[in-house]
């Protein structure tokens, strides 16, 4: 049975491991503030969501897919929280039961089995209860999929005919073996019985006949002969016990797989309901397999600062025709590494199928995201700004493919201008004629105009600042301009000391070189 509410492809697991930069996107984007905001102190959530994020899907199919579960879902929110309230019932139910089953005994891992089997058998009907009401207002391919399968495996005819074997197989009216005796009379050929039992795929091995029989009571005394009573019985039971514990970790399977699917859309809804709760937009995101495609995003703003504020942000827009490299310039405290965070949120959450915080959005699936972020001084110094800065680049090099997008922001800036400009450009010629997709936050103006002539043309973002000073964090289609508004520092630094209109820009300037 697949639950294939991830994918299509039935072998589809969600990963175990993590991507090798996952420290650095994490850390770089805000991530943790997203996952803990979809796991709603739910552990197991949070890890299903931290490894759908950073595992990024590059199939555009299998994001549309995901995409349209997650719609019905969010429509229908009671089939997931009652589909995964159901699941951890069960599961919890069945650790209690097997937390001191001896593996030795196959008696008792028959009875646990059954025990198992039973309480999973009931989840099921639970759940497919729960898709015969629902069926009717679902609209994606993964959930109509899933739920018509569970009928059709899970019928009425099937759940009572899988009853009746496993309440035969409580042996209530005792175990009837079949067997025969072999060199020293050794019995042999151990083979059990059950009266009136249609064999099944569940028992497919467990024979059903009846013959005429003797019958020899033991002893009240017989100790040995009780043992060897018992060693009969243990042996009788043992392939069955077999065949029914390997029915249960099966059933197993398919719960805990069930479980792990519907954790990462009850994620989503923990997400949405909170940015429901705050006014802030989402939108389904376009992927597009066409690297040339460029990207448009409207009222895109940063998820989780939005979630650490707890209200609504400015957002940003724009249409780029190409996108291979765009320059994000203008005034410190702009807006500018905000925007860069939210567009990498956005690029990993459609790579995961989910919406995006965004009107919408739409860019092309990157083969994997990186980050090169300034750091803080190495409190250890162990080495220089600019040294960690070039190792950390290395590192980015070294695992890099053609077809990625990397986000820069501030990188280099540990350095003089002239100096920091040639490294970046150099590194970024060498990363463009790869295939590789750019994104850079910079206060280096002469590094963007060194790429003003060049074709084809980047996209230019400048961080608007009003006249006055005033940051309004809106970041709009300009191209560079040759300040870094110093006098803005300038007169932060020193207000309470002068007259700001007693000087111009360039005096201010002037007076601080």
């Amino acid at each position: 049975m697949n639950v294939n509410l991830l994918s299509t492809d039935p072998s589809y697991r969600l990963p175990e491991n993590l991507p090798l930069n996952v420290e650095e996107l994490e850390k770089d984007l805000d991530l943790v503030t997203i996952y803990n905001a979809m796991a709603g102190n739910d552990r197991y959530v949070f890890d299903v969501c931290r490894r759908a994020i950073m595992n990024s899907i590059t199939n555009r199919d299998t994001i549309v897919y995901r995409q349209g579960v997650l719609q019905d879902a969010l429509d229908n929110p009671c089939i997931v929280r009652d589909i995964y309230s159901i699941i951890v019932d069960s599961v919890a139910q069945a650790r209690r039961l097997l937390f001191w089953v001896s593996r030795q005994n196959p008696e008792f891992v028959l009875r646990e089995s059954i025990s198992v089997l039973q309480i999973y058998l009931t989840a099921i009907e639970k759940i497919r209860e729960i898709g015969r009401k629902a069926l009717p207002s679902l609209h994606s391919e993964g959930f109509l999929q899933f739920f018509t399968m569970i009928n059709h495996e899970f019928d009425d005819d099937y759940v009572r005919m899988v009853s009746g074997h496993l309440e035969n197989l409580h042996f209530p009216r005792g175990i009837y073996v079949r067997g025969g005796l072999g060199r020293g009379n050794a019995l042999t050929g151990y083979d059990l019985v059950i009266p009136k039992v249609r064999p099944d795929r569940l028992v497919k091995r467990i024979t059903n006949i009846r013959e005429p029989h003797y019958t020899y009571v033991l002893p009240d005394r017989d100790e040995l002969g009780g043992q060897a009573l018992g060693e009969m019985r243990a042996r009788s039971i043992s392939e069955t016990a077999r065949i029914v514990s390997e029915s249960a970790e099966n059933v197993l399977g398919f719960i805990d797989r069930l479980k792990e699917e519907i954790a990462f859309y009850l994620g989503c809804l923990n997400l949405k309901k909170q940015l429901n709760s705050i006014g802030a937009s989402t939108s389904f995101p376009v992927p597009v397999k066409d690297s040339g495609s460029g990207t448009v995003y409207e009222g895109i703003y940063d998820l989780a600062l939005c979630i650490r504020a707890d209200l609504t942000l400015v957002g940003n827009s724009l249409y780029a025709e190409r996108d291979h490299l765009i320059f994000i310039t203008g005034a410190n405290k702009g807006g500018k590494s905000t925007l860069l965070r939210a567009i990498g949120q956005a690029q990993l959450m459609m790579q995961s199928g989910m919406f995006v915080a965004a009107g919408s959005f739409s860019t092309f699936i990157a083969a994997a995201v990186f980050t090169h972020f300034k750091r803080e001084e190495d409190a250890g110094m162990s080495k220089g700004k600019f040294d960690e800065e070039l190792s950390r680049m290395s590192g980015i090099v070294d695992h890099i493919v053609p077809g990625s997008r990397l986000l820069f922001n501030e990188s280099f800036s540990s350095t003089n201008v002239r100096e920091g400009s040639e490294i970046a450009k150099s590194i970024m010629d060498a990363l463009l004629t790869m295939g590789t997709k750019i994104i850079f936050v910079t206060h280096f103006n002469e590094l963007a105009e060194a790429y003003l002539d060049r074709l084809p043309k980047p996209a230019f973002l400048r961080a608007e600042r009003l006249e006055d000073g005033t940051r309004t964090f809106r970041v709009l289609q300009a191209d560079p301009i040759a300040t870094s508004f110093g006098y803005d520092v300038f007169q932060k630094v020193f207000r309470n000391e002068i007259n700001p209109k007693e000087y111009s820009s360039e005096k201010a300037l002037s007076g601080m070189n």
